[in-house]
């Protein structure tokens, strides 16, 4: 989602950066450019008027004119702009009561079912006692396709009797109160286009279990429409966020600037793939800046520690430490970049690397997949020690591997540099070096980051 927007407006905040002055034909000149961006993103035409003219007054102000760079100040009120059109500072769910219900709602298609099986994860992770139930009374592959979700999710899935949705919602309401659960997720029918019916539906389930939180989920390809669509159920259930589903699929990401700004009904979470751990918290002030292509390094870290395993982590440190990293070791931090997304992944949150999207769109994972099915295709001896990989060896390795000779050799020779480097590292002069490394990346400080 929105990499056409990073792509465009980053650019855009890069030749600000390098401006040591800035006047009004030139601040003009720069909207023009980000209007066009905006609406090439789908973002509604009342949104992008009103985020450019708050730009455009803050920037002709005297704090821009006093600057020695006034061309970050801009950027910076580029940024605080973008993030108060998203909704402004995160929140988290309302999950005070016990149970507290979280009601989803939305169209039929948006991903509504496979978003309670992946929040219900996210919340289960988060150390919550989480249940789940669908109240849609017409459809039973809908409730047989949450069942499924739930067993994978690892929650359980409650069964809430009688024949009408509100009745289905207070049994499985009221299971949830005597299995003492923190967290009932309530899936809603859905409907192929907005009707009546269903808001009336919505609205008498809602009142049925006074829900917490109710959470509209969108297609994020829905475009433009998204807003009505939000603006309707906003009108029935008044709504306390919305849930952008499928947004690996989108480039433009309009519909959250658009359903944000004109609802005042923020984003809460994003859906980033199909599978239940592809699943993001959505932090309006670091996604302005990952759409600014400032990077996102509280996020790399949180999903370092949300995804790398510590006493791999650890051990790897020590090892590094005293020079003896081997060839398993290797592996394993290659699993470990796999685990976090992938190079691109991370690359897209590390600040001031300025890569376009296009670039990044034509990096590729395969090669370390390769590399570590080189890796696992050995002995333990052979990991240890790389040196006693003769001919033979390198030739049962690659039938192993489906790899060849020569891919083994080069990995081998980038594996000897890598460890002549590692080796350097040690005692006080590779701490240094790790200290100047971490301070050129913004790493310095950061919660969770080790202290070198």
């Amino acid at each position: 989602m929105f990499d056409n927007l990073t792509s465009k407006l980053g650019s855009i905040a890069n030749k600000l950066r390098g401006t040591t002055r800035v006047n009004e034909a030139d601040l003009d000149a720069t909207l023009r450019e980000m209007r066009l961006a905006l609406l090439e993103a789908d973002v509604a035409l009342p949104v992008v008027r009103d985020l450019l003219a708050t730009v455009r007054e803050q920037a002709l102000g005297a704090d821009v004119a006093k600057s020695l760079q006034p061309g970050h100040v801009i950027i910076k009120i580029l940024h605080d702009a973008l993030a108060a059109t998203l909704g402004g500072q995160r929140r988290n769910l309302d999950t005070s009561k016990i149970p507290s219900v979280i009601l989803l709602c939305g169209l039929q298609g948006a991903g509504k079912t496979t978003t309670a099986g992946k929040l219900a994860r996210l919340l289960m992770q988060q150390g919550k006692k989480v249940a789940v139930t669908s109240v849609d009374a017409t459809r039973p592959a809908a409730r047989e396709q949450l069942q499924r979700l739930a067993e994978r999710a690892d929650v359980p899935y409650l069964t809430g009797e009688g024949s009408t949705p509100e009745a289905m919602a207070i049994s499985a309401l009221k299971q949830a109160r005597l299995g003492g659960h923190h967290v009932l997720i309530l899936d809603t029918a859905g409907r192929q286009v907005l009707d009546n019916s269903l808001m009336a539906e919505i609205e008498s389930v809602n009142k049925a279990v006074s829900a917490s939180e109710r959470l509209l989920v969108l297609d994020a390809m829905t475009g433009q429409t998204a807003l009505e669509i939000a603006e309707n159920f906003h009108k029935s259930v008044n709504l306390t966020g919305c849930i952008m589903s499928k947004t690996d699929a989108d480039m433009r990401g309009g519909a959250a600037l658009s359903v944000a700004a004109s609802t005042g009904v923020p984003v809460r979470y994003i859906g980033t793939g199909e599978k239940l751990d592809a699943f993001e918290l959505f932090d309006p002030e670091r996604m302005a800046g990952r759409i600014l292509g400032q990077g996102d390094i509280v996020g790399l870290v949180e999903k370092m520690e949300a995804t790398i395993d510590k006493e791999v982590a650890l051990k790897a440190a020590s090892k590094i430490k005293k020079g003896n990293f081997d060839l398993m070791d290797f592996a394993e931090q290659m699993g470990q970049m796999q685990n976090m997304g992938g190079i691109s992944s991370i690359m897209k949150m590390m600040p001031g690397m300025n890569i376009p999207q296009e670039a990044l769109k034509q990096v590729d994972d395969k090669p370390i997949k390769r590399m570590q099915a080189m890796v696992y295709s050995m002995t333990p001896k052979e990991r240890q020690y790389p040196k006693i990989i003769s001919g033979s060896r390198k030739k049962r390795i690659a039938s192993g591997s489906g790899t060849s000779i020569q891919e083994i050799n080069k990995m081998l020779k980038q594996f000897a540099q890598m460890q002549k480097m590692m080796k350097k590292m040690k005692g006080s002069g590779g701490k240094r070096m790790m200290q100047a490394m971490a301070g050129k990346m913004g790493l310095g400080g950061m919660p969770g980051m080790p202290k070198f």
